[in-house]
């Protein structure tokens, strides 16, 4: 039996009390003789003579047993070594043995390590690469991203020419633009023609440029009153993570009347084209707020779903990766799309998570006709320890979003001063709602992307 509030470690109390109750009334020599007969009766023997030659060993003594060393099986050591939290210690652990080293080596180890673990915060990236400071925990690995990496991206063919359009794994899509334009500022202009487009991996310093749509395929929207190019990477599928160095790209062009949608593989190095007609019954106002981007470069991703804000107008747009099809919702009235985040809310149900001053209000209806359960939105409040600061989301991927922070307090509110406040850029994890805190500037963003984990091989290695 186990003593209340005490874990039961090794052997349980009970038993070792047994056990020594047992030891003790063993007939053993020791124990049986009384102590007088111990100490007077018993001879004791001579003390050993200095010029007496030592003792030679038994021959007939039975050989002590050999050390036994333990040697796990590779498959069990391969699960041990994938339940390190973090990457820097499997560098650790990989560097310390040889046998560590030959199970961690394989690409097919590092695909699986991939998969079971969170990938990390690193930083935001715009014009330039912001490392996470201290005390983000990622800081020290961050910094050290930042000195092995090119983050000038001086290794693309005429770098001043191109501008980030997203990021995910470590890797950057960038999209051709003119000098005039500078990489970074690529948000403030729109593309109404088909560009150039060039992935790139800052670490390794390696690039593929895209070929460009075909003819047979472009032609489809360029006469249709082309308004807006839009590229970024798909999420990772399954035949995706079973080659690191494959990756797709989805192009989403908005016309007057209609939404195409163009991927790129890696894989097959093609283009396949798929076109939608869905926006014709749109009135003219929701075509004109998608291209005037209402919202459109914060692009958020749930249930396989890319999803656009249309601020102003109460409405979401929707492209389902597995199918590629567009579809438009009523977002709740007053619900303040800057603040914005769409995220999955469970099986078939979509929410949206509206950062308030000192409350987030969450919103979540079910939207997949073959889910059970409401049409409507269902509306519920919580406080939460962010600070006292004026929010906005200028990033988001799948688990966290990119916040821009000013505190309230700063006397620069309400006033006529002309300091200009600390711009504070934090990561929010969306399950947790875990806020860290990633860089501090003097800088205002309006929009970047975040940087989170090392990117995989474009290509394998070479010698």
């Amino acid at each position: 039996e186990t003593v209340a509030g005490e874990p039961e470690l090794g052997f349980r109390q009970s038993n070792a009390s047994s056990v020594a109750s047992h030891l003790a009334r063993r007939p053993t020599v020791g124990r049986s003789l009384p102590h007088h007969i111990m100490s007077s009766q018993l001879p004791t023997p001579p003390p050993p003579d200095a010029d007496d030659p030592p003792c030679a060993p038994n021959s007939d003594a039975p050989p002590s047993p050999p050390q036994l060393q333990v040697s796990l099986p590779d498959d069990i050591l391969e699960e041990i070594l994938l339940r390190l939290s973090t990457a820097a210690d499997l560098a650790r652990a990989s560097t310390s043995c040889t046998s560590f080293r030959h199970v961690v080596a394989p690409r097919s180890f590092a695909r699986r390590y991939r998969s079971l673990h969170k990938a990390p915060v690193l930083g935001f990236l715009r014009a330039d690469f912001y490392a996470a400071q201290s005390p983000h925990p990622s800081a020290p690995v961050a910094n050290a991203l930042a000195q092995a990496a090119d983050f000038a991206f001086s290794f693309l063919p005429n770098p001043a020419c191109w501008s980030p359009r997203d990021v995910r794994d470590g890797r950057v899509l960038f999209s051709a633009v003119s000098v005039s334009e500078g990489r970074g500022d690529f948000i403030d202009a729109t593309s109404n023609t088909f560009v150039d487009l060039v992935v790139c991996d800052p670490l390794s310093r390696r690039c593929i440029q895209i070929p460009p749509v075909p003819e047979d395929l472009a032609d489809s929207v360029q006469h249709c009153g082309m308004l807006d190019f839009e590229p970024f990477f798909a999420p990772a599928s399954d035949d995706v993570r079973a080659d690191e160095s494959s990756f797709k790209v989805i192009c989403k062009v908005l016309c007057e009347n209609k939404v195409a949608v163009f991927i790129f593989s890696s894989h097959t190095g093609k283009w396949v084209s798929i076109q939608h007609h869905g926006l014709g019954a749109l009135s003219n106002e929701v075509v004109d707020a998608l291209y005037a981007r209402c919202g459109l470069h914060r692009r958020h991703y749930a249930h396989g779903c890319f999803c656009w804000v249309l601020e102003w107008m109460d409405k979401l747009l929707m492209l389902d990766t597995r199918e590629m099809k567009f579809t438009i919702i009523d977002l709740p009235p007053n619900s303040h799309g800057g603040r914005l985040a769409i995220v999955e809310a469970g099986e078939g149900m979509i929410g949206l998570l509206n950062i308030g001053m000192r409350t987030l209000d969450f919103y979540c209806k079910v939207w997949r006709n073959k889910s059970k359960g409401t049409k409507e939105w269902q509306h519920s409040t919580i406080n939460h320890p962010l600070p006292n600061y004026h929010w906005c989301i200028i990033g988001a991927d799948e688990e966290y979003l990119l916040l821009r922070g000013i505190s309230l307090d700063w006397p620069w509110f309400g006033s006529s001063s002309q300091q200009r406040p600390d711009i504070e850029y934090f990561a929010l994890e969306l399950k947790t709602l875990l806020l860290e805190r990633m860089y501090v500037s003097k800088n205002k963003m309006m929009h970047a992307h975040l940087y989170r984990g090392f990117p995989p091989l474009l290509s394998p290695p070479s010698i």
